[in-house]
């Protein structure tokens, strides 16, 4: 006769053995550690003969929450046809109703986890947006930009109205472009020749570090985006 098993919890009757945490547990207190969430309730446990305590790798249980079962081993109980738990579908089903049990827990911490991914990305773009903002701003007073504040404010419109083209470019490149095309609906605006959009183009240059060549292309292609849509005049007219 083996000795008895203890709960390692509660020092009550051992039910089941659980070899991720290396414990016998009762029943209460195996619905009690594998409840907390859906990681733990994933452990398969091991259910104790109810008289020798010995385990069966047959006897399997998973999931949270699983109903209590009264289980003799084949030393205990040499006419197995007699017991009510000597069924071949001890197992499975335990295993089954168990894991169905554990599904919506599961569902919902993924729910959880999407939240916190979209979450994190829409801080993300606002720390982005924040930040090229300021590099906007810094680039204008450098390059003396008229009208800098609303060249910088129709920039950011337009970055944030093509993300798909801005997330192919380079960040510091898809910035002068954007600020390219601001200053270049500006200098328009205000009659500008030729000289002075290639003057303000070179200072752009200068400040930013890209290649005009770069700017120009890159620009190129921000602009048939917003031609699509209404960007250019919603943009101009939010920074008015």
């Amino acid at each position: 006769m083996k000795p008895r098993r203890l709960c390692e919890l509660c020092e009550g009757e051992a039910a089941v053995y659980c070899e991720p945490d290396s414990a016998f547990l009762c029943w209460a207190c195996d619905a009690a550690v594998h409840g907390a969430n859906f990681l733990v309730a994933r452990h398969v446990r091991r259910v104790a003969c109810a008289k020798c305590w010995s385990v069966d790798a047959r006897r399997l249980i998973s999931g949270a929450g699983s109903p209590p079962i009264r289980y003799i081993c084949r030393s205990c109980d040499p006419d197995p046809a007699s017991s009510p738990s000597s069924s071949s579908s001890t197992s499975s089903s335990c295993l089954s109703s168990a894991e169905s049990s554990v599904a919506p827990a599961r569902e919902e911490e993924k729910k959880v986890r999407r939240r916190q991914r979209s979450g994190r990305r829409v801080r993300m773009r606002e720390e982005v947006h924040e930040r090229a903002e300021g590099i906007l701003a810094s680039w204008s007073r450098r390059m003396g930009l008229r009208g800098g504040q609303r060249c910088v404010g129709a920039a950011a419109h337009v970055l944030s109205a093509c993300p798909r083209v801005v997330a192919a470019l380079p960040f510091r490149v898809a910035l002068a472009a954007a600020l390219w095309f601001a200053a270049k609906l500006s200098e328009v605006a205000e009659g500008t020749g030729g000289a002075a959009l290639e003057a303000v183009l070179r200072r752009l240059e200068a400040c930013s570090g890209v290649p005009a060549k770069l700017i120009v292309l890159a620009e190129a292609r921000l602009a048939r985006a917003a031609s699509r849509t209404r960007v250019v005049e919603e943009g101009w007219a939010e920074c008015s």
